[in-house]
């Protein structure tokens, strides 16, 4: 019903953007494709209830809480191979390349709830997004299979270690105001006039690209900002509130709210030349506005791990990061490939 609802919404507002040529029973011509996706992304992002992450106890309570009728439809966007190593009994799998693939989501439900979860919720960010965009009702599990288990050859790859990933680099608590504006991307994706179809392509077009990268290190942004060449320098956006961005956040870095990165006035201040850097708190709802941007053709990428990779500072911080020893648990899993 969410996502039948959605698609009429969608269907509507789209039909204010279509121009055609001629009298009133002329076949539309053009569709604002980025108008859609917005439309389609900002729905999600503000509608009721909306959240960004469910833990891994709460995905574990209500597996077994002895009423099957109310299970989430769990799925992984790890690689298949990683898959087989270990995963939540019950689980799907579908790589986060592949989350916009039509025969991918031909086998998900749309009556149901879809958990989705990687390796350390950075790809489950993005996958769980594009879901939401395309109508389903997803949520990411927080801090991916880490959460879930403590097996080193289940996880593949390693979480949030403060001693080795986190650094000590400069902060500032100076406001940054937008105030440039720049044209709007020009978003082609697909040759079809269906909103559905249109949202589709544009996460296809994200998500499908192998030569795109989800993340980057706080390293390669701390060296593009300090290699003396301002003319290269990304575009940084921290997407915590403003009473946390004011706390402390990287220099030059501009605020808004992860939950506002759809809305038009914010739109028009980000440039189109330049690629844009996003950060949070610890990588779970930059994610998400990552994935939001690239959808409606921005060049941005998620900083991993967020602000906790950045600075040890706990006043900065203001959440805590992953610890292995009270965020992770030793649950259950399955081998193989199948669920």
């Amino acid at each position: 019903m969410r996502r039948h609802a959605l698609w009429i919404l969608i269907g509507l507002l789209a039909a204010g953007l279509i121009s055609s040529c001629g009298d009133e029973t002329t076949s539309p011509k053009t569709v604002d494709q980025l108008g859609t996706v917005r439309s389609a992304l900002d729905t999600y992002l503000n509608s009721a209830g909306m959240t960004a992450t469910m833990s891994a106890q709460a995905l574990f309570d209500n597996l077994n809480d002895g009423n099957t009728a109310n299970d989430p439809y769990v799925l992984s966007v790890r690689s298949a191979t990683d898959y087989a190593k270990g995963h939540i009994p019950g689980a799907h799998n579908v790589s986060w390349r592949e989350i916009a693939d039509p025969t991918k989501l031909a086998g998900l439900p749309t009556d149901r709830q879809i958990v989705v979860y990687c390796y350390t919720a950075h790809t489950g960010a993005v996958a769980t997004t594009c879901l939401n965009a395309m109508g389903y009702d997803a949520v990411n599990l927080r801090w991916g299979i880490m959460a879930w288990t403590r097996d080193a050859t289940v996880r593949v790859a390693s979480p949030f270690n403060d001693a080795t990933d986190a650094h000590d680099y400069p902060i500032e608590s100076t406001v940054n105001t937008l105030t440039t504006t720049y044209e709007l991307p020009s978003l082609d994706v697909t040759s079809s006039k269906d909103p559905e179809e249109i949202v589709r392509a544009a996460a296809a077009a994200y998500t499908g690209d192998s030569g795109i990268a989800p993340t980057i290190s706080a390293q390669a942004v701390f060296d593009n900002l300090n290699d003396g060449n301002a003319a290269n320098d990304y575009f940084v956006i921290s997407v915590r509130s403003a009473a946390d961005y004011a706390k402390g956040h990287i220099p030059g870095a501009y605020n808004i709210p992860y939950k506002d990165i759809a809305k038009m006035a914010n739109l028009e201040k980000l440039p189109t030349d330049k690629t844009i850097v996003v950060y949070c708190y610890t990588g779970h709802t930059a994610g998400i506005a990552t994935t939001a941007l690239r959808m409606m053709g921005y060049s941005a990428v998620n900083m991993k791990f967020g602000i906790m990779t950045w600075t040890r500072d706990a006043t900065a911080r203001v959440a805590s990061p992953f610890n292995d020893a009270t965020d992770a648990h030793d649950y259950t899993f399955n081998t193989g490939t199948n669920p």
